[in-house]
C-alpha cells in the first residue's frame, strides 16, 4: 500500500486544525501560550509557533503542545534562559508526516 498526495494533505491539515495551545514550564509552574501561527511548510512539515513571554529573567525548562481536547500531543525539555528586559522567545514544533514500511 502507498499513501497518495490527498492522504498527506489531509493528515497535515488535521494536525494543523487539531493543535490548540502551548504550555511552558518555569521551575515547576506552567504557563499557557496561544499558538500564534500554524502553517504547512514547503517541505510538508506542519509548523506550530507560539510566543513565550514570561515576566522577568527566568529559565524555561519544558514546552508542550496540546490539542483542542486538552490532550498533550508533544513536549520538549528545554534550557531556555530569558534575560531581564528580553521580551520573550518564539518557539515552534515541526510535525513531519511521512510514509514508512514496517518490517514484521
Amino acid at each position: 500500500m502507498a499513501l497518495d498526495n490527498a492522504a498527506f494533505t489531509d493528515l497535515r491539515q488535521y494536525i494543523k486544525r487539531r493543535l490548540s495551545y502551548v504550555r511552558y514550564r518555569v521551575g515547576s509552574t506552567y504557563y499557557n501560550a496561544d499558538i500564534t501561527d500554524a502553517q504547512i511548510l514547503p517541505s510538508g512539515d506542519v509548523r506550530i509557533q507560539a510566543s513565550l513571554v514570561p515576566n522577568g529573567a527566568v529559565q524555561i525548562n519544558r514546552v508542550e503542545v496540546y490539542n483542542n481536547n486538552g490532550d498533550l500531543w508533544a513536549h520538549q525539555d528545554t534550557d531556555i534562559n530569558i534575560s531581564q528586559g528580553q521580551t520573550g522567545v518564539l518557539y515552534w514544533f515541526d510535525f513531519t508526516v511521512k510514509e514508512g514500511k514496517l518490517d514484521a
